[in-house]
């Protein structure tokens, strides 16, 4: 692992030693106290809800990875796939503090076991006015999949749009969030965030190699790399959840993302997104579900050679025709670009997912899932996916 990632580890595990000693105390306080009577009415000034989630993948595929963009945890080869192994926990400081950190362990293309800390915040929350305040390393809140890590996704992959507009990862940045919780009938909020883009462990090392490749090779990295915000950032969110009654909701989001490139330069990226859901028992458990997802990026970056925009689009049907029962299909479309070379490229991927509950905070998952690409001037390329998942623990705090 990366020695960057260490002093995040290191507080994570002082959060973690005194939560358990300021439990052990509180509960030893309550038993003197009480004579073993109940302690329900012990306060923990420490909370922890530690999480885990395993992604798995077996299959085939005739994609090309060195050729073409994948994300950094899509199953990308023949037969085995350990996409991430995510440790984590929810974080509770008293009433108005709350946060969140993850470590996951992935490996990609035969290589080693790596690991990544790939979120670690703190919020201030119920500040006046309706405000909240994070801070730490943060998933961008930008569009519909960035804020939401590999075991929440609704297909094995990555959206494209994600891949190639927001980096292998998707867009994480160090530094601070304020949030307005805007006073209206709906559910509305207004995000702005500041800070320096995260460079990840399997980035850096294409980053070298495409160097030492030399100019022929400039074109990936230009796209993949250098053509990104890295600096200086400014990322802004705005994002309403409204609807009629309890059984059709509606959520509509605008995104914004700026900084400094590898160039030197700006870039600038802009999102649209939309939910739509249909429960047929409305806000209680159980019954049939329907979900669509859209969302565009548009991204217009500033080079030594004048700059380049492009833009992409996704969009994905979701349909729990029996309970723990999922149908999906999803369309992915890139616009292509002819300095640096870029291919227009289309995906379209069904999928059906079985979802298991094993108790106890305890539930799994087993995902079929075919994509078929078509990528101009490079031809169709199919590949099937069988996927395993395993999750435990309560939802994370964001």
């Amino acid at each position: 692992m990366n020695k960057k990632y260490y002093p995040y580890l290191g507080i994570t595990s002082i959060v973690a030693s005194l939560s358990f000693s300021a439990t052990t105390e509180a509960e030893e306080n309550a038993n003197v106290i009480n004579n073993g009577a109940s302690s329900n009415k012990q306060v923990e000034a420490i909370r922890l809800e530690p999480t885990m989630h395993l992604r798995l993948a077996h299959g085939n595929t005739t994609l090309p990875s060195d050729e073409v963009e994948l994300g950094g945890h899509d199953p990308s080869e023949d037969n085995f796939n350990f996409q991430g192994f995510e440790i984590g926990a929810n974080i509770y400081l008293g009433d108005y503090v709350s946060g969140f950190a993850t470590v996951n362990t992935y490996k990609t293309d035969g290589s080693d076991f790596e690991s990544e800390f790939e979120e670690g915040f703190l919020k201030l929350t119920d500040l006046p006015g309706g405000f909240e305040l994070r801070g730490g390393r943060m998933l961008a809140r930008l569009g519909d999949q960035n804020a939401r890590h590999l075991h929440a996704w609704d297909f094995a992959d990555a959206n494209m749009t994600n891949v190639r507009f927001l980096g292998e990862d998707g867009f994480a940045y160090d530094g601070g969030e304020l949030t307005w919780l805007i006073p209206t009938s709906w559910h509305d909020a207004l995000s702005i965030g500041l800070g320096s883009a995260v460079v990840h462990d399997h980035e850096e090392e294409d980053h070298g190699a495409e160097e030492a490749g030399g100019e022929d090779e400039h074109g990936h990295n230009e796209e993949a790399e250098m053509a990104r915000p890295e600096k200086n950032i400014v990322v802004i969110r705005y994002q309403t959840q409204f609807g009629p009654n309890d059984f059709h909701r509606f959520q509509v989001g605008g995104s914004f993302l700026t900084g400094d490139n590898g160039f030197g330069m700006t870039t600038d990226v802009y999102g649209a997104d939309f939910t739509y859901t249909w429960r047929q028992n409305g806000f209680e458990a159980g019954g049939q579900q329907f979900r669509w997802r859209t969302e565009w990026i548009m991204r217009d970056v500033e080079n030594d050679e004048g700059g380049f925009d492009d833009s992409g689009f996704n969009t994905a049907l979701l349909w729990e025709f029996k309970e723990n029962w999922e149908a999906g299909l999803r369309y992915g479309y890139l616009e292509g670009v002819s300095d640096p070379e870029l291919a227009e490229r289309q995906r379209i991927s069904p999928s059906l997912t079985k979802k298991i509950d094993f108790g106890s905070d305890l539930t799994g998952l087993v995902r079929l899932q075919y994509n078929h690409d078509d990528i101009k001037g490079h031809g169709t390329e199919d590949s099937i996916w069988l996927q395993f998942g395993f999750d435990w623990g309560p939802g994370e705090v964001r």
